[in-house]
């Protein structure tokens, strides 16, 4: 029987990997100490698409679950979140007040409690019919919000406040990042990662091989929802502000999709990578290109996506090391021991 520390078998086998990724959080941590206002958010909005990106890439790049309305489940752990480090401005009971880390983890149970009242329903559907209903059921919670005005503020929006730094919060957004990178591995290398990559690549063949689909598929849709609840906790907190119309915009999914798509589908390390390229992009275009920096961003990334199908990981590990071989979780059936 595998222990829980089975999954996470090689994650720090590779020296060169672990020493990048230690030194690179510990950079990532001076960042607010260090730097302008400015880059600290450039920064932070980082680590929030890598939260999203990661998450987002859990169930369409391992289980093959294509969500577009992943979005929605960012801005539920927003607004909880803001409800409950700042209640009376939904004129909700003081009582309810909490401090900023239990209302973030709150948030994040909310989304994935949504998540999995919603799972067996969407999971009626399939293919593209799955997608068009996360989307619709991004969009009606939207819309409730926005009609919901004692609760979000409408279109005046929701101001958040809460006792801790702004430095703070960063720092704890990147405990957050890492560890939502770190859970992801120990998940893509147990039997429900097994069992979603079945689904992925046949789900008649790996049904038929006793993979339960709906099971799997609800776990990583479940698991990629709180994560994203996360990730909106901390973006509310650190903004102090939420909006319905902006928080839950379909934006944020089609800057994931790219995240994701960029940095390379179906890999662990891609949205990390995808994260960087396109903030680098998006910041350098915008201040050396101005108002036409989003067309030369989209054609840019247009190209990208042509020439670099397989996003920049693939692309590095090309012609600078091959992938890493599978762990022994990965050797196993999603049925064995």
């Amino acid at each position: 029987m595998l222990g829980s520390t089975d999954y996470f078998t090689g994650l720090f086998d590779n020296r060169r990997r672990t020493v990048a990724f230690v030194v690179a959080s510990l950079a990532l941590a001076t960042i607010p100490f260090t730097t302008t206002p400015y880059v600290t958010d450039i920064v932070f909005t980082g680590l929030i698409f890598v939260m999203l990106g990661v998450s987002w890439n859990l169930i369409a790049g391992y289980a093959g679950q294509i969500s577009l309305g992943h979005h929605a489940f960012f801005g539920v752990g927003a607004f909880i979140s803001a409800w409950l480090t700042t209640p009376a401005r939904a004129n909700l009971p003081e009582a309810i007040q909490s401090p900023l880390l239990v209302a973030v983890f709150v948030g994040m149970f909310g989304a994935g409690l949504l998540a999995l009242v919603l799972g067996p329903i969407l999971f009626r559907l399939s293919g593209h019919y799955f997608a068009i209903g996360t989307l619709a059921v991004a969009a009606i919670i939207q819309l409730v919000l926005e009609d919901q005005r004692r609760f979000s503020g409408g279109s005046t929006g929701y101001y958040v406040q809460n006792s801790m730094s702004s430095e703070v919060i960063f720092l704890l957004t990147l405990v957050a990042t890492v560890a939502t990178i770190v859970v992801s591995y120990g998940i893509v290398n147990s039997r429900s990662g097994l069992g979603m990559r079945a689904i992925h690549d046949d789900e008649s063949a790996a049904s038929s091989l006793g993979v339960n689909p709906l099971k799997y598929k609800l776990f990583s849709f479940v698991v990629a929802c709180a994560m994203a609840g996360l990730a909106g906790g901390f973006y509310a907190q650190f903004r102090l502000y939420v909006n319905p119309e902006s928080t839950l915009s379909v934006t944020w999914l089609v800057d994931t999709l790219v995240v994701v798509i960029l940095g390379g589908m179906g890999t662990l390390a891609g949205p990390v990578l995808g994260a960087g390229l396109f903030l680098s992009l998006d910041t350098g275009l915008r201040t050396f290109a101005g108002e036409f920096a989003t067309v030369i961003e989209g054609g840019l990334i247009i190209l990208f996506i042509v020439f670099i199908p397989g996003g920049l990981y693939k692309f590095l590990a090309d012609r600078f090391g091959s992938e890493d071989q599978p762990s022994d979780a990965d050797q196993r059936t999603p049925n064995e021991p």
